[in-house]
């Protein structure tokens, strides 16, 4: 299981995604990568129809197997031909947002094989939308740290996500419409009841990542059944299958509460949404109203005695109990910057800066099999794969430690910083210099800085700084 984060763009891309990296099925040819994007294109009209501005009918896109070559689907610049045989530059990760092809807005997938439904295609493709017709208007909820000790029973809080997930499911599920709204009331009224004694800070997480992940796992779902000629009927089904069953991935605990269950319930979410019929909701979801908020003020929540009958329906006390068990087991992991460097003698840190108008040129992506939000913002990888590029700049790091500080803002004068720490030997560095280039390559590492403005060395780091200038 991969983890894969992408960040591009300028103010550190207000959405980062995750997917799953695997090989391409052997059965997977040059016809079969056709035939996908032949289905994506001979659907584009009703695609456009998904939400208001996504996915225009010539909407560029990439199906790309590396031992094979890609399609370029949709609108390509003149000369672009409709297959190229081989291997792209850049497509380390089974996507890439906003592939450099010529063309903006295209996303890169490397399908799973002939039949794979290209779901994360469309997720992708929104997350790219949302960046610029979507706005969170709290300050708070991108974080991926969240403290779990500000949280006052995490056993019962656990147990109470699970028992809204349970819920949530029923009422996808559930055929009559208006069992179908008695169960949402209810589940909305049970989220209240666990929210009551939470942070602030936690709630806007949790509704944060709901709101831009949900929607975006809503539509890739939405537009893989259309592609395939699903009846609507299915998308409830299928949302309602992903919410079955806790998470049991090897992450940490903060990921698997608040990021990978946000995908399927903000997904139910969105659904429910449409299915009461509430009042403009896409755009007033764009405008950055969260999900539950919108829902409960268009159908109300259910009573005390409906969370009763909810909590004695599936077990509640059986559920704490699997939490409890749950916490036992769980591993405590790092938490701290600190703790992470802890691990080597020496560090290289590189500081890549651009101007905001030029943020597109920088690429940071990474994958890994687990990956820690620490709680000063940055994302430690124990191990994993890590790419950085830019103008004059160019890294590749596989199978190994990162630490990466996610850009959430601006620092002086209107300048984005994207920072990776990577563990490697102050030996390799001796023929770093100011201003003259440096070309570094060794097992798992390849990095290529044209002229490093600044360097910094003290005990146990060494810090590479490296600013675009205003204009290209």
């Amino acid at each position: 299981m991969i983890w894969r984060g992408a960040l591009l763009g300028a103010l550190g891309a207000l959405f980062t995604s995750a997917a799953w990296a695997q090989a391409p099925s052997p059965t997977l040819d040059q016809d079969a990568l056709m035939a996908q994007a032949e289905r994506v294109e001979h659907h584009a009209d009703a695609l456009s129809r998904l939400w208001p501005g996504y996915w225009p009918k010539d909407q560029p896109f990439i199906l790309y197997a590396p031992d094979i070559g890609a399609v370029f689907g949709g609108h390509r610049l003149p000369g672009t031909p409709r297959f190229r045989p081989g291997r792209l530059e850049g497509a380390e990760f089974h996507f890439v947002l906003d592939y450099p092809s010529g063309v903006p807005d295209t996303v890169l997938l490397q399908p799973d094989g002939p039949d794979d439904d290209l779901s994360t295609l469309f997720h992708e493709q929104f997350h790219d939308f949302q960046n610029t017709a979507f706005r969170w208007t709290s300050g708070d909820g991108h974080q991926e740290f969240v403290d779990l000790d500000a949280i006052p029973d995490l056993a019962g809080f656990i147990a109470a996500l699970d028992l809204e997930r349970l819920v949530l499911q029923a009422a996808l599920l559930e055929p009559d419409a208006s069992a179908r709204r008695h169960l949402a009331r209810t589940y909305l009224a049970l989220r209240t009841a666990r929210s009551a004694d939470l942070p602030a800070e936690v709630l806007a997480v949790q509704q944060q990542r709901e709101w831009s992940e949900g929607t975006a796992e809503f539509i890739g779902l939405q537009a893989s059944h259309l592609i395939a000629g699903r009846p609507d009927a299915a998308l409830p089904s299928a949302i309602a299958g992903a919410l079955a069953t806790p998470s049991q991935k090897d992450l940490s605990l903060v990921s698997e509460l608040f990021r990978w269950r946000a995908y399927p319930v903000g997904a139910a979410l969105t659904w429910l949404l449409a299915d009461v019929g509430a009042d403009q909701w896409r755009a007033r979801v764009g405008q950055g109203v969260p999900l539950d908020v919108h829902l409960r003020q268009t159908i109300g929540e259910g009573s005390v005695e409906d969370v009763a009958t909810a909590a004695a329906r599936f077990d509640l006390p059986a559920l704490k109990a699997q939490a409890a068990e749950r916490l036992a087991h769980a591993p405590e992991g790092v938490t701290t910057r600190e703790a992470f460097l802890d691990q080597a003698a020496h560090w290289l840190v590189l500081e890549l800066k651009s101007p905001v108008n030029r943020g597109k040129e920088v690429g940071l992506s990474f994958s890994a099999a687990e990956m820690t939000p620490l709680a000063d913002g940055a994302i430690a990888l124990p191990q994993g794969m890590v790419v950085m590029q830019a103008p004059g700049f160019a890294l590749k790091s596989e199978h190994s430690p990162a630490l990466i500080d996610v850009p959430v803002g601006m620092v002086a004068d209107g300048v984005i910083a994207h920072v990776v720490t990577l563990p490697l030997a102050a030996v390799d560095l001796h023929e770093l210099r100011v201003g003259e280039p440096f070309l570094l390559e060794k097992e798992g590492l390849s990095l290529r800085i044209a002229a490093p403005d600044e360097i910094q060395q003290r005990a146990g780091r060494t810090r590479i700084s490296l600013t675009l200038p205003k204009e290209p």
